[in-house]
């Protein structure tokens, strides 16, 4: 597992297939929200600390993909996040 000290808002979140997930913009002991979409489509999902594959620079590569990925992490309401995208 990855080290929360590792994880900062900015980052871009990248599945194992190259596709671009979101952005990283809060991190918390125990998972880290990724904000994806623009505009009024942007949704925030918080994703467990455990689903990073590995951090290299500025990009954190996950797991697994978005479909099985999105389909577990609870979606965070966009009044009780950061964002900074």
């Amino acid at each position: 597992m990855v080290d929360r000290s590792e994880l900062h808002a900015g980052m871009a979140v990248w599945t194992p297939r190259g596709e671009k997930l979101g952005y990283v913009v809060e991190v918390t002991d125990e998972e880290f929200i990724v904000e994806k979409g623009v505009l009024v489509w942007r949704r925030g999902y918080a994703v467990p600390l455990g689903e990073v594959r590995e951090v290299v620079e500025d990009e954190v590569f996950l797991h697994h993909g978005p479909d099985s990925l999105l389909s577990g992490p609870r979606e965070i309401p966009p009044t009780s996040r950061r964002t900074s995208h």
